[in-house]
């Protein structure tokens, strides 16, 4: 039986699974990769504030979001 499957029986919770998909991504953004090197390093070399880096960590994050939903949802 796969996950659509159990959801929509009823014998899965939603929450859980969501609960558990966050605690992934997080873990996900900790690995190597991702461009975390050269964002950081583009900071330091403009010297760009923390509002700054928020920023293009925000942006990242949720291009990154954006990208995982469209292709899960095409799938």
């Amino acid at each position: 039986m796969g996950l659509t499957e159990m959801i929509e029986a009823g014998s899965a919770n939603p929450v859980l699974l969501f609960a558990f998909a966050l605690v992934l991504g997080a873990l996900h953004g900790l690995e190597p990769g991702h461009s975390k090197t050269m964002m950081a390093a583009y900071i330091i070399a403009v010297q760009g504030t923390v509002k700054q880096a928020v920023l293009l960590g925000v942006s990242a994050a949720f291009s990154h979001s954006i990208i995982v939903w469209v292709l899960a949802i095409m799938h």
